[in-house]
């Protein structure tokens, strides 16, 4: 796609096709943008990085985890990427892994065991979204509430509050209070690497009492957390500006874990990838639009699926009732206005959101939030799946204008089954 223009109330959308010398042109009445959220790197430039002697690169182009043998490795960022791929140095023989952060993160595993079900599967959305008051949900009281409870549950489970077996990197403004508005880093491999080091400077009994999730100390190396900002490149090290002071990492492979860019040039004009930048050295993202970052008032026909960020769980469920959204929008048949308070204020991703907030927030619109009562007296394994489930797609298809046979059957069976695990 080279080119999408508004025509009258259609679109213009240039191609270049393969084989073909010359762009073609095609005409449609709504287009729906679903380029994907990883695809120009994020690669942002450091003062001195001319200068360094060893090997830069983005994770987007690391492949080969041979590369970090024997090496001194430098991790520029702690999302699931950058856990990743210090894991993968850290258990393949590098000299030294070292993983910096500027804001910290929140460390929460997927499932709590290989035959446990996905975390995202077993947290109760319905339960707690469907009763909420207009106000409870503007102020956040659910998550002011069961974020306390799950802060104690890391503590006495784990010895720490920050995150899940989190002994360092806290979110630096991570409180008792906060917790919807954090994307929560999910691939935790390199977590006992990290929290390990840490652990030997604790007391002994602290050691003793909360070692049950730490893995034996042959496995892998220590890895050990920066917390603080770039300052410069060295030859074969990297200097950082800390609270406790500067400090030096030595460096041979330096991977910048620094995310991706939310660029759509085909509809937004701008300067080239150089002339677009910004004083961090990365570019700035494009926007999204106002209405649930799907459509513009003056543009339902021009949408955007599956740009927006959960904080816990998943993309494409979500872009999925995007969707289904955006149909009943171009008929004009959405049932009603649901207010955005699945925005994560405060995060510093624009486009995170809450999920379940937020895919409640479109069903209601929708017409498609399914009654609890109605299962129960039907078929009360959805009712049990609806109430104590997240908020999956096919509970959305219970009722409603997507309603199907097919997706009562899933959630009677599919989805119900990790409640039992």
């Amino acid at each position: 796609v080279i080119n999408v223009q508004r025509r009258g109330s259609a679109y213009a959308v240039a191609l270049q096709v393969d084989g073909e010398p010359s762009h073609r042109e095609e005409v449609w009445d709504a287009v729906a943008v679903c380029s994907g959220v990883h695809n120009i790197p994020r690669v942002p430039a450091f003062p001195g990085q001319e200068a360094f002697e060893g090997k830069l690169l983005h994770s987007s182009s690391y492949k080969d985890p041979e590369i970090f043998r024997g090496q001194h490795v430098l991790v520029v960022g702690t999302g699931e990427t950058g856990f990743d791929v210090g894991y993968a140095a850290a258990t393949h023989g590098a000299a030294s892994v070292t993983l910096s952060t500027r804001h910290g993160f929140v460390s929460v595993p997927s499932a709590f065991g290989e035959d446990k079900p996905p975390l995202d599967c077993i947290i109760m959305n319905w339960g707690t979204h469907y009763w909420e008051s207009a106000w409870a949900a503007r102020v956040g009281l659910h998550w002011w509430i069961t974020t306390k409870f799950t802060r104690l549950g890391f503590l006495l489970t784990t010895g720490t509050t920050y995150g899940f077996n989190q002994w360092t990197g806290k979110r630096f403004n991570m409180t008792w209070d906060e917790g919807r508005k954090h994307i929560v880093n999910k691939s935790t491999r390199c977590m006992p690497l990290i929290t390990r080091k840490v652990k030997k400077q604790a007391p002994w009994w602290q050691r003793k009492l909360w070692s049950y999730w730490d893995g034996p100390e042959t496995f892998g190396q220590d890895v050990d957390l920066v917390e603080g900002s770039v300052a410069r490149f060295g030859a074969r090290s990297v200097h950082y500006d800390t609270a406790a002071g500067p400090r030096e990492v030595p460096a041979d492979v330096v991977v910048l874990a620094t995310g991706y860019r939310q660029r759509f040039p085909f509809i937004v004009p701008g300067p080239d990838e150089k002339g677009s930048a910004t004083a961090d050295g990365c570019g700035a993202d494009d926007p999204l639009p106002s209405e649930h970052f799907i459509v513009n008032p003056d543009e339902p026909r021009l949408a955007y699926i599956g740009f927006v960020r959960p904080n816990v769980g998943a993309i494409p469920p979500m872009a999925e009732l995007q969707a289904m959204w955006w149909c009943q929008k171009l008929e004009n048949k959405l049932a009603c206005r649901a207010p955005d308070y699945y925005k994560l204020k405060g995060s510093r991703l624009p486009y995170g959101v809450d999920y379940g907030y937020y895919m409640f927030a479109l069903a209601r619109e929708i017409g498609a939030v399914p009654s609890l009562l109605h299962w129960l007296l039907r078929r009360p394994r959805i009712a049990v799946t609806c109430g104590f489930g997240q908020a999956h797609v096919p509970i959305f298809r219970l009722q409603g204008p997507f309603a199907s046979a097919e997706a009562e059957e899933t959630c009677a069976v599919e989805l119900f089954k990790p409640l039992t695990q």
